[in-house]
């Protein structure tokens, strides 16, 4: 993966199956490397080699305050490259940030949340 969000580290706080031969895992307390803040991730693995080959990012939007929108970017890193999907207050909120993110996910290796998560644990983001 050439292109991932830039961190130090973080805390995972769950995991999943998803899909044949990928597990997909959940993070918070984020400390970047670089100058986007991170405050949520979603991560989709290859479970043979380890890679990440997918990631979902919850971005604080540091202008929001002097150019609106909201107070995070939805923001996808496919391994190539960064594509942002709006802004909003609700990127912010795991109870809203992870099921979408499982949405996009899911999307990318064409198949639906259900089918990604069958066999997972509980089934259920955190």
């Amino acid at each position: 993966m050439r292109y991932a969000p830039a961190v130090e580290s973080l805390n995972q706080i769950g995991g999943a199956p998803f899909g044949p031969g990928r597990t997909v895992l959940f993070f918070d307390q984020i400390k970047s490397s670089g100058p986007i803040q991170y405050a949520l991730l979603l991560g989709v693995f290859d479970n043979a080699s380890e890679s990440p080959l997918y990631f979902v990012a919850s971005e604080v939007n540091a202008a929001n305050t002097t150019h609106g929108g909201g107070s995070h970017f939805l923001g996808v890193f496919n391994g190539e490259a960064h594509a942002n999907h709006g802004a909003s207050d609700d990127w912010a909120d795991p109870e809203k940030f992870f099921p979408e993110a499982l949405k996009l996910a899911a999307a990318h290796f064409g198949i639906t949340p259900a089918q990604a998560l069958e066999g997972g644990e509980s089934g259920e983001a955190p």
